[in-house]
């Protein structure tokens, strides 16, 4: 019970608890949210963690593709394909879609031998590995538009779908 010089002094001033609690209530709401944005940011919700790296195989088990699937308009993103079965023979990597025309490779390790565009196409040809083993190839892609960039890696009749998620 409050003393009622208090009680008082609490209307004069206009005070209401009622108002109050919602206020407090707001704010620790806003507070949790703040905490769950921050959580998401570490684990790599909006790229560069975790949560930001996608791997996939292709129906066949031929290829595994390991990608980042949220990235930033300007920063190079990293694509790693492997050949899962020991190759002989060239490699033809295709970039096809959305990757051919949302995103621009920047570099590519090995050095490929050749490359040519069509539309929504980029082959990319590559020597076979010297040991005949399995190959592994990555890009840099560096996108210049934020949205959604869908589309496919294939090699010799394996593919695999990506989907990108492209942040300002």
């Amino acid at each position: 019970m409050t003393h009622p010089a208090l009680q008082e002094a609490s209307r004069a001033v206009g005070e209401d608890l009622g108002f109050q609690r919602r206020v407090w209530r707001a704010q620790r709401l806003g507070w949790a949210g703040m905490a769950v944005l921050v959580q998401l940011g570490l684990a790599g919700a909006f790229g560069n963690g975790v949560l930001a790296v996608a791997t996939s195989r292709s129906a066949d088990g031929a290829i595994e593709v390991q990608w980042e699937r949220i990235e930033r308009v300007g920063r190079d993103s990293v694509l790693r394909v492997r050949t899962l079965a020991p190759r002989e023979g060239p490699i033809v990597l295709l970039l096809a879609d959305g990757l051919a025309e949302g995103a621009e490779a920047r570099s590519v390790t090995p050095v490929p031998t050749s490359e040519s565009r069509g539309p929504r196409r980029h082959w990319l040809r590559f020597e076979p590995p010297e040991d005949g083993g399995r190959a592994e190839i990555v890009l840099k892609l560096r996108s210049d538009r934020p949205g959604i960039l869908r589309g496919e890696i294939a090699l010799d009749g394996s593919s695999v779908p990506l989907r990108l998620f492209v942040l300002p």
